[in-house]
């Protein structure tokens, strides 16, 4: 069977760009009709929004991981949410599943699980993990779908992206966040460490995935 769309997702700096790269480059010298993707956490409106009116002494990293300050967020948790599901789907569309129907196997390493992940923790809301935003978003995974979580120690985590503003909360917050998304949904998931393996070991055994 081969797959509408192979999904990497997981924490920052566990590898999702790098091995979803190699694996589009992979299908393509397979002849397989294989298109790149990325769907981030926040979309046209939302991003668009957070540039414009972000406090001029907060910096936009800062601001697009941890989000306003906790009294903003309860006056905005509900329209910001709706911005965000409305400004993700023609990204979701156009990205990967028009793409799908096409005929393409989409490599995509940001999706709707990161999606729920990251605007959860945005908008300190952890409830929007289970309602209707989160079963509407997870019926957007196609069903020939191969979801791989790639997970590290968190410390190596922190040293991949030290020009980043993360920290141990926020990486945990998302591992315990993907963990209960998955467990919520019933996901088939492939969880691939890359704390200590080379990127060559790791994509071989990814491939292995695919190919079986």
């Amino acid at each position: 069977m081969r797959y509408k769309l192979i999904y990497f997702f997981g924490p920052d700096g566990t590898g999702k760009t790098t091995h979803a790269e190699l694996v589009s480059s992979y299908l393509k010298r397979k002849d397989v009709r294989a298109l790149r993707a990325t769907v981030k956490q926040h979309h046209t409106i939302s991003y668009l929004l957070l540039k414009l009116f972000r406090p001029k002494d907060k910096d936009y990293l800062m601001l697009n991981y941890f989000g306003f300050d906790s009294a903003l967020k309860k006056r905005i948790r509900k329209p910001w949410k709706m911005l965000e599901l409305f400004s993700l789907m023609p990204a979701v569309a156009y990205r990967v599943l028009l793409p799908s129907l096409m005929g393409f196997t989409v490599v995509c390493d940001r999706y709707v699980i990161d999606t729920l992940a990251v605007l959860s923790y945005f908008l300190d809301d952890r409830g929007l993990m289970f309602g209707y935003t989160a079963r509407l978003l997870m019926r957007l995974i196609p069903k020939k779908a191969l979801l791989i979580q790639l997970d590290a120690d968190t410390g190596r985590i922190l040293s991949r992206k030290q020009d980043e503003p993360l920290t141990e909360e926020l990486v945990n917050y998302y591992r315990s966040a993907y963990r209960s998304l998955v467990l919520a949904f019933d996901l088939p998931v492939t969880t691939v460490d890359t704390t200590n393996s080379s990127v060559e070991s790791i994509q071989k055994s990814i491939l292995a995935l695919i190919e079986a």
